[in-house]
């Protein structure tokens, strides 16, 4: 005898029901697991971004034999040069917006590490942590000077603002934190002790 049992039916109804539920239930949990994502991502992404950015910065800084103090490009060597070279290597980044670009000069003139020069572009006035132009510099651990040395730090700072995440590291959700990076060249053609001014 063949025939549609009742029971099988309501068997089948019953576990399309706890289906539904459970998605119902799960939703939430996945959209969550994919902005955490999503915000890991971007984090990472960010970071590297600026780190090659300095690196990038750093490099370019030290194949000129003496760089001129301005923002406006009129010769090519001037230091605006590499905040423009800064913002098209980090793009898709607005870095003048959302952060700070920091070049510094530090040499050992035989009395120790100073800060020769530092010019700055972006927005914010967050300090570098090299220490002001004139000061004594203070170095990242395990960096040193031989007397007579001459280095280009290139420090960037850059504001996140999470989706979701509140880590330590990644900051407070809906709260920005700020990213930081740095390189350091050694210059190839002599020293950029100084900045040139004038025409």
């Amino acid at each position: 005898m063949t025939g549609h049992c009742p029971l099988r039916q309501i068997r089948l109804r019953d576990r399309r029901g706890v289906a539904a539920l459970e998605m119902a239930l799960m939703a939430p949990v996945l959209l969550l697991l994919v902005t955490a994502t999503v915000d890991v991502v971007r984090y990472v992404s960010i970071s590297l971004t600026l780190n090659r950015t300095a690196a990038n910065v750093s490099d370019i800084a030290t194949q000129f034999d003496k760089l001129r103090a301005g923002m406006t490009v009129v010769k090519g060597n001037e230091v605006g040069v590499l905040f423009l070279a800064a913002t098209e290597v980090a793009q898709p980044l607005d870095l003048m917006a959302g952060g700070q670009i920091i070049v510094s000069s530090v040499a050992n003139m035989g009395q120790g590490s100073r800060v020769m020069w530092q010019q700055r572009a972006g927005s914010g006035s967050t300090a570098s942590r090299l220490g002001a132009a004139g000061a004594v510099a203070t170095l990242p651990a395990g960096f040193t000077q031989q007397s007579g040395d001459n280095a280009i730090f290139t420090e960037l700072f850059y504001r996140f603002t999470p989706y979701l995440l509140s880590w330590p590291w990644l900051g407070n959700a809906g709260t920005s934190t700020t990213l930081y990076a740095r390189a350091v060249y050694q210059p190839r053609l002599g020293t950029l002790t100084t900045l040139e001014t004038g025409p």
